[in-house]
């Protein structure tokens, strides 16, 4: 999160490219303008997102989507700004509007439609196994949260209940997965079965699992478990680990 602090064009960038599926390009503008005023530098980056957040939800019409909102920023914020649009701000508007597509539609549309930070593999194939690809490095990913929520988890939420969550979004994946998923979810099986691909069903379900931690402990506290939880799979050292912002 440090260059969102640091670098308001990239900042201005990240905004554009996540508030772009959601709205026309002036709009965009008019809701980029508002972040350097009144949101940056209000407490942490995450706090002042969550709050971004729900301006946007109230004043630019993406009300019960915020969360969705807040994880494509987060996703902004991970990607090459080679890799970004120009600086929304430093060109005239262009008025014609771009194709809305929450996260939750293109989980339930299929893993082609899935947004991407990064160029990726798309769909899935080959044989369900439970070494298949990506499935070690998603349980790893959700083992580093569930450790740090462990340590500190508000008094009305525990951990089965977290799983609970996740299994009830899990619908939003195409069935054979939604069963993948929720069998390891529920405890009953110890390995997530099946390829889970970067830009597909890996990604669905990591989309998943910020949905239902945002739900039930807020952006802010998602945020900061993927973070977390990245930056400890980074200094693993382990190759099977270190590539986990694909999924992102």
């Amino acid at each position: 999160m440090a260059l969102f602090d640091n670098d308001l064009v990239f900042a201005r960038r990240a905004l554009a490219h996540a508030l772009g599926e959601y709205m026309d390009r002036g709009r965009v503008r008019d809701a980029v303008a508002l972040w350097s005023p009144h949101f940056e530098g209000q407490g942490s980056v995450s706090a002042a997102l969550n709050r971004y957040c729900r301006h946007m939800a109230d004043s630019f019409g993406v009300a019960g989507r915020e969360a969705e909102l807040q994880l494509k920023i987060f996703r902004a914020l991970q990607t090459d700004p080679r890799e970004l649009p120009q600086d929304p701000l430093s060109v005239p508007p262009d008025d014609a509007p771009t194709q809305p597509a929450g996260l939750s539609d293109t989980a339930r549309a299929g893993p082609s439609s899935l947004p991407a930070s990064t160029p990726l593999g798309r769909s899935p194939g080959g044989r369900s196994s439970s070494a298949g690809c990506g499935a070690a490095l998603l349980q790893a990913f959700y083992a580093a949260i569930e450790e740090q929520l462990a340590r500190d988890l508000p008094p009305d939420v525990t951990l089965a209940r977290i799983r609970r969550t996740l299994v009830r979004h899990a619908t939003t994946l195409p069935r054979p997965q939604q069963h993948a998923a929720s069998l390891w979810w529920s405890g009953q099986v110890s390995a997530l079965d099946g390829e889970w691909p970067a830009g597909g069903h890996g990604t669905a379900l990591v989309n998943v699992i910020y949905i239902a931690l945002a739900e039930l402990l807020g952006p802010v506290r998602a945020d900061q478990c993927f973070t977390q939880a990245v930056a400890r799979l980074e200094a693993s050292g382990d190759s099977a680990r270190t590539n986990i912002r694909r999924y992102l």
